[in-house]
């Protein structure tokens, strides 16, 4: 399975719950719609703070929290966060691997 039959299985899933949310009118995904962007961006605040709970090891020395498969979840929920965000953006999953292609080639060519 590739990026974009991950990405495309997220819509799907988005789909069955779109009716769910408290957003405007959404007919198809993925759409432009300001309000399940924002709620994302918002969403993958509170997801990255729980990846940075289960691996306190930053925080100081003495702090040996650590929870290998609670960080892992955490990251994935990140990801499809992230892809939600996408989804909520009007991207499709053929414009999102490009822009991370083209991304990582990017940042390839500043370190060198």
């Amino acid at each position: 399975m590739d990026l974009k039959d991950i990405y495309n299985k997220q819509i799907n899933f988005q789909e069955s719950i779109k009716d769910t949310y408290n957003f405007d009118k959404i007919t198809n995904l993925p759409c432009d719609n300001i309000k399940g962007f924002s709620y994302h961006i918002q969403q993958l605040i509170s997801e990255i703070g729980e990846i940075l709970s289960s691996d306190k090891r930053w925080k100081n020395i003495r702090n040996n929290k650590f929870d290998v498969e609670n960080k892992k979840e955490e990251i994935a929920d990140c990801f499809i966060v992230l892809m939600n965000i996408a989804i909520f953006s009007n991207l499709t999953g053929k414009d999102l691997e490009k822009a991370i292609l083209d991304k990582i080639d990017r940042n390839k060519d500043r370190s060198l």
